[in-house]
């Protein structure tokens, strides 16, 4: 947040985030969103298929971010998912806002492809003030996260190899971790009597997988 709020004190700056899918950046936005990152600012968040509501007409999309040509725009726009678009819809974005607001600073966070593609047109690379990354979790970052979930339903001295599992199945990425460790915890409170082992959470994930295909 620190860095987010430097690169977005700086006149009509573009901070660009990326990371894994279920990483946190949309939790990064709204709370970059709901507090903003400088006193006195103004924020919106939008995703990209907001933005681009009407595929054949970006700036009709566009529009539905204000009311009008003539209204005021915000200092800081978050756009989630921007890795959705392609270069050149990104600086028809940029470029509209900045005709309301020559200072905005402007947020594009999405998956790795963003990064690219910011580096594919010379007018956004020269904008950007800060790349970031969000990193996966530590295990013990996953254990801060997880344990809370698994106080109960996993047998005694068993609950750090259940989250280390979880863990190493989820690669890290706490929206999978959460997923499964909530998976766990509710077949662990439909059955009192039975506690969640590592067995358990591969047998949740092998089923989850083949559901998703």
């Amino acid at each position: 947040m620190a860095k987010l709020a430097y690169a977005a004190s700086q006149p009509a700056a573009i901070t660009v985030l990326c990371g894994p899918a279920g990483v946190g950046k949309t939790t990064v936005l709204r709370v970059a969103g709901a507090d903003g990152l400088a006193q006195g600012q103004t924020s919106h968040l939008v995703s990209w298929a907001d933005a681009r509501a009407d595929r054949g007409n970006l700036a009709a999309g566009l529009g539905q971010l204000a009311a009008s040509e003539d209204a005021t725009a915000p200092d800081l726009l978050l756009i989630d998912d921007a890795h959705r678009g392609v270069a050149a819809e990104l600086v028809e974005c940029v470029e509209r806002w900045r005709r309301q607001h020559a200072g905005i600073a402007i947020v594009l966070a999405g998956e790795g492809r963003l990064l690219s593609l910011v580096a594919s047109d010379a007018r956004l690379e020269q904008s950007v003030r800060l790349r970031a990354t969000l990193p996966t979790f530590t295990l013990a970052e996953s254990r801060r996260l997880l344990a809370p979930m698994l106080a109960v339903g996993t047998a005694e001295g068993n609950g750090d190899a259940v989250i280390r599992t979880i863990h190493e199945i989820a690669g890290g990425v706490p929206a999978i971790s959460v997923r499964l460790a909530e998976i766990a915890a509710m077949i662990a409170a439909a059955d009192p009597g039975r506690r969640i082992t590592p067995d358990d959470v591969e047998t949740i994930h092998r089923r989850l997988s083949l559901s998703a295909a």
